[in-house]
């Protein structure tokens, strides 16, 4: 009995030892799976912080660009009205302070000083902050500088700005203390058609003008002139004339300056008002050319 006591001991023994091993495996089986549950739960725990996180990021981004194009819209604008001053046309300039005059003649993008084509400008699209109509010239070397104006209808008043007075506004607005200069549009007009047709008969009769060699009379009838009203007002206007065969036909602009005339020829009906061939100044008085530019070159 005793020989077989031990051999059942061993058996029992063994089935124990068995019965923890299995126990300890369920229960790492167990503790693994509890770990994933965890796992999972922190991943969700931290998605909303993570979503919450992008969506704070993406509303700044957006609140940076609209403040960054809110800035951009105000540095073109300065946030105030519209320009709506017409420049275009002749003036006659004087400093209100030392009384010195000189004429100005803006015209579609060039601007003449004293009957000299040295200037392009440019109107800016919105007033300044103080109410300034902002114009910007520049001229053949490239030197810039700028107008200030206020005023309506055929009186204005400016500032200059020009050198560190220039560089000063467009850095931070600072308008300068300078001599106002006073503009009045040039009041010198047309009494009619016929006006303007004597006159460039008369330019083209005198033989001392190169352009009256351009001309053949036998081509020329008078009666296919007229007036287009668009392009005609104050000391302007604007004239076409039809090729005697009906087709076709050409432009001609006068405008006054007092005692000249500035005469800008299109030739071609689609040449107006982008591509002169011709531009020359000349004596009210009798018909000579004083200046002349040909265009086309």
């Amino acid at each position: 009995m005793k020989k077989y006591s031990w051999i059942i001991f061993a058996i029992l023994a063994a089935m124990v030892v068995a019965g923890c091993g299995k126990e300890e495996k369920v229960q790492t089986e167990d503790d693994k799976q509890e770990m994933k549950q965890d796992e999972v739960q922190e991943e969700k725990e931290s998605e909303p912080v993570e979503r919450e996180d992008d969506e704070a990021t993406s509303e700044e981004s957006a609140t940076a660009e609209q403040e960054e194009k809110s800035e951009d819209e105000e540095a073109t604008s300065d946030g105030v009205e519209e320009a709506t001053l017409d420049i275009s046309g002749s003036w006659v300039a004087k400093g209100k302070d030392d009384g010195v005059k000189s004429k100005w003649f803006f015209n579609n993008g060039e601007l003449a000083v004293n009957e000299k084509y040295e200037y392009v400008y440019k109107v800016e699209k919105y007033k300044d902050r103080h109410g300034y109509t902002v114009v910007k010239i520049i001229r053949d070397d490239n030197n810039m500088t700028a107008l200030l104006l206020k005023g309506e209808g055929d009186s204005l008043e400016a500032l200059t700005l020009e050198d560190d007075s220039f560089d000063q506004y467009f850095t931070d607005g600072t308008v300068p203390d300078g001599q106002v200069i006073e503009f009045q549009r040039d009041g010198a007009a047309w009494d009619s058609m016929d006006e303007a047709v004597d006159l460039w008969e008369l330019v083209h009769k005198n033989k001392a003008n190169e352009i009256s060699k351009n001309i053949f009379w036998e081509n020329y009838v008078r009666d296919l002139w007229e007036v287009v009203e668009e392009g005609t007002s104050g000391d302007t206007m604007l004239l076409h004339f039809s090729n005697i065969s009906g087709a076709g036909g050409s432009f001609t602009k006068f405008v006054s300056h007092g005692d000249r005339v500035e005469i800008t020829e299109y030739n071609g009906n689609a040449s107006y008002p982008q591509n002169p061939s011709v531009r020359y100044t000349v004596e009210r008085a009798d018909g000579k050319v004083v200046e002349m530019e040909n265009l086309t070159q």
